[in-house]
């Protein structure tokens, strides 16, 4: 069994990717799994893989919610489909949608073929991860990114207007006279 090496990327930012390893005989939803966890998408979610031509048109669906092949369905089942089924072409691409409020999605590409792994038990994994995933914005115990953090510490997130100046305590100016009368001098 060959083992495929497939470059994933963000379709609304180019700069957020993940290749992901997987052997060719294991299922789409094994594909499935590894994406979610690469990306840290809900456990939960669901998706649909269509398979591409060289302009990302849509083709054949691969569902995680149909449960069997039936000849001349809409969608294949995700965990009924090996990947190996729909690989045509030396380049093939997929395209990966979310069933989410979000409607996430990723471009694919198969980027290589290998010969059989000697150990197969440490697939499908994630082997190269590039910019932060948009699906952990918010996310609880995520790492701050700079701007976060730069939000945070000087409360940028908390003014409603950054062209008014917040309100000051009475005392913000100190002694200042800024009165009308010039300051005497000493």
């Amino acid at each position: 069994m060959p083992l495929l090496k497939f470059n994933l990327r963000w379709d609304d930012d180019i700069n957020v990717e993940r290749d992901i390893e997987i052997l060719h005989s294991q299922s789409f939803h094994d594909f499935h799994e590894i994406i979610k966890k690469s990306f840290v998408f809900p456990p939960k979610m669901e998706a649909v893989l269509y398979t591409s031509d060289d302009t990302w048109r849509l083709n054949q669906a691969v569902s995680s919610l149909v449960e069997k092949n039936i000849r001349g369905a809409e969608a294949l089942s995700m965990k009924k489909t090996p990947i190996g089924a729909l690989l045509n072409e030396q380049n093939q691409k997929f395209v990966y949608k979310t069933e989410h409020k979000k409607k996430w999605g990723l471009q694919i590409e198969l980027i290589s073929m290998n010969d059989d792994p000697a150990e197969t038990s440490a697939f499908p994994r994630c082997i190269r991860e590039e910019g932060v995933s948009p699906a952990t914005f918010g996310a609880q115990g995520k790492e701050k990114d700079g701007i976060a953090e730069i939000e945070e510490k000087f409360n940028l997130g908390k003014l409603e207007d950054l062209g008014d100046m917040p309100d000051m305590p009475d005392d913000f100016l100190g002694d200042l006279n800024l009165g009308d009368e010039p300051a005497k001098a000493k």
